[in-house]
């Protein structure tokens, strides 16, 4: 009995992988970190594709004392020509990432813009020349596919947690 349920478990999948189509294709992804002078914006998502929806995990920390933020809203908008659309999480999804989603209506270069609003202070972190490609193969040609990179991946989770902060490179001296 054992051995035919296994069967049957193992007939499924392979009927359900040879199924695969263009649609299931992943959209490659994108990450970023961007400073202001009081947030830390680290941000993972899918390339942003017409038609898409694309799921941010932004990460919010204040840059004071290296904690992510633990309450406000963050809205994430994309413009072009004074028009756009955006969308508001109130809260989030666990301390410090917020999770907004947008999903474009047309291809080309916008504003990709991260507002972000806790009890202590409000910031404003604006992306230029952002780009909304028009259909996957646009986005894997330009980026690639964002398979593993060999990289040492550190959380932002785990930076949170020690004293570990990020900063911008800067020209200065070093001393022994």
């Amino acid at each position: 009995m054992i051995i035919l349920i296994a069967f049957l478990f193992i007939s499924c999948n392979n009927k359900q992988d040879n199924n695969a189509t263009a649609q299931d294709v992943v959209v490659p992804s994108k990450s970023m970190t961007i400073w202001t002078d009081n947030t830390e914006l680290f941000v993972e998502f899918p390339a942003l594709v017409v038609g898409k929806n694309s799921r941010f995990a932004a990460h919010f920390t204040v840059l004071d004392k290296h904690q992510p933020v633990r309450e406000g809203k963050v809205t994430v908008s994309l413009i072009k020509g004074g028009k756009g659309i955006r969308n508001t999480v109130q809260s989030p999804s666990s301390p410090g990432i917020f999770s907004p989603t947008i999903q474009p209506k047309e291809a080309g270069n916008y504003q990709l813009i991260f507002d972000i609003d806790t009890p202590n202070y409000s910031d404003k972190i604006i992306i230029h020349d952002f780009i909304v490609y028009q259909n996957t193969e646009a986005a894997i040609s330009a980026l690639g596919d964002s398979g593993n990179d060999g990289g040492i991946s550190f959380l932002k989770e785990q930076a949170w947690k020690i004293e570990f902060q990020t900063k911008p490179v800067a020209l200065g001296n070093i001393y022994d």
